[in-house]
């Protein structure tokens, strides 16, 4: 039996993915970002203001986290609301799940 068929995750393409969204994530203000946006949309202004972080630099990893499909932006009148993406966000869950949930694991 060759090692990709004893273990899925040496031959799944999937695996690449998690390990570059995981580096898109990784960032603490992204993660605040994505944690402040999971309990309903918010305009810039209120990320700065919550999150206590520059409107550049908030700016700058809204655009990041928008671009790989994490965030979605609606945009009313002069004002772009950011909300998080659910199917984006359920699929990096379940492949990592998939493969590092920690229930899964052999005895040691």
């Amino acid at each position: 039996m060759s090692q990709k068929g004893k273990y899925p995750c040496a031959g799944d393409p999937r695996i690449s993915a998690l390990a570059e969204d995981l580096r898109l994530i990784s960032d603490p203000i992204r993660l605040r970002i994505i944690c402040l946006l999971s309990k309903g949309e918010r305009r810039v202004s209120e990320i700065v203001r919550d999150l206590g972080v520059s409107q550049q630099l908030a700016s700058h990893h809204l655009n990041a986290l928008r671009s790989k499909g994490v965030l979605l932006v609606r945009k009313e009148k002069t004002s772009s609301y950011y909300g998080v993406a659910p199917k984006r966000l359920k699929q990096i869950n379940q492949i990592f799940h998939e493969y590092l949930d920690y229930r899964k694991l052999g005895d040691f």
